[in-house]
């Protein structure tokens, strides 16, 4: 569109309406004022000199030109804005032209609308309790820990996928076919990707599956197993429960070599590792420790195993502890 090209055709077409409006203007005038003047030369020739003259037409039409006059002065003045009210939806398109506008304006959206990404990771705040329903589409996987919730009757809306007894680690853990299914044995991590619309995906592990590995071997195992699980269920929200401290005095009677020191330098690799991959940490830990960072006494049987009412304050912290809707 050449606007310098249309604007001078609106400027011409302006111009030619005053002039004739101007030519209207004069014409009227030129012709109530012969009308005046020959009416007043009537009057004096009728009227002998010093009698009352009837001037009633010519001001009738003096007033009139007035008038008119008045009325087309108004019409030049509001013309301009008329004129562009009557042409404001001629070619709209072509006339409106937006300076430095990006793409995104001139589309019509709205970029501060559009959504930011789903933040996932990091340290689960605290959060108000939606009941234990909420965990319907919630899948719990891990060792004998997971084993004794289910067992107990909490979370019993939420799936479960874990292995229980005796001679499993992190190695079998993530490795042996353990899980009865109509289709064979299949491994926790195949048994967890059985399962559909899962929303979060709760992976614990404790102490007791450390076992003989050293830290290294047992972290390469851990996120080996947490990929698995990620692999089958990459959709979901994917949360790790840092291993929870042990009674180190009643683990060594039952024969456990698993120190919280240990623990501690396994824990600081696994919070590094979620913090990294977008995944959420449930850092309950400090819950369950004494002043000298053991397990509490009366919370555990072996050192390392809780009893069933230890439950409760962890089931607890997840209900209030959920970082996805």
């Amino acid at each position: 569109m050449n606007f310098k090209r249309k604007n001078s055709v609106v400027r011409t077409k302006k111009y030619t309406k005053l002039v004739r409006l101007s030519v209207i203007v004069a014409a009227v005038l030129l012709i109530s004022g012969l009308v005046a003047y020959g009416w007043q030369q009537y009057e004096e020739e009728k009227y002998p000199e010093g009698t009352e003259r009837d001037y009633s037409l010519p001001d009738a039409f003096i007033s009139f030109a007035r008038l008119i006059n008045d009325f087309l002065t108004q019409n030049e003045e509001e013309e301009p804005e008329q004129f562009l009210e009557e042409n404001s939806s001629e070619d709209e398109e072509d006339r409106i032209v937006i300076v430095g506008s990006s793409d995104e304006e001139l589309s019509g959206e709205d970029p501060a609308e559009e959504q930011e990404p789903e933040i996932r990771g990091g340290i689960v705040p605290k959060t108000e309790s939606d009941g234990y329903y909420s965990f319907k589409t919630s899948l719990f996987v891990g060792d004998y820990f997971v084993s004794q919730a289910h067992s107990i009757g909490y979370f019993e809306h939420s799936k479960f996928a874990y292995t229980s007894g005796t001679g499993i680690d992190m190695n079998t853990l993530n490795t042996k076919k353990v899980i009865k299914t109509e289709e064979g044995m299949l491994t926790v991590a195949e048994y967890a990707g059985t399962f559909e619309d899962i929303e979060a995906v709760y992976i614990i592990i404790s102490a007791e599956s450390v076992s003989w590995m050293d830290r290294p071997t047992f972290v390469k195992k851990y996120v080996a197993f947490v990929e698995d699980i990620i692999a089958v269920q990459p959709e979901a929200h994917i949360y790790i429960q840092p291993i929870l401290p042990i009674n180190e005095e009643k683990a060594a009677k039952r024969g456990y070599t698993v120190t919280n020191e240990k623990i501690n330098e396994i824990n600081e690799y696994i919070v590094e590792y979620a913090n990294e991959n977008n995944i959420w940490i449930l850092d309950m830990a400090e819950e369950f420790k004494e002043k000298d960072g053991t397990l509490l006494a009366e919370k555990t049987t072996n050192g390392i195993r809780f009893e069933k009412e230890t439950y409760e304050p962890w089931a607890e912290y997840l209900l209030t502890h959920k970082a996805h809707k």
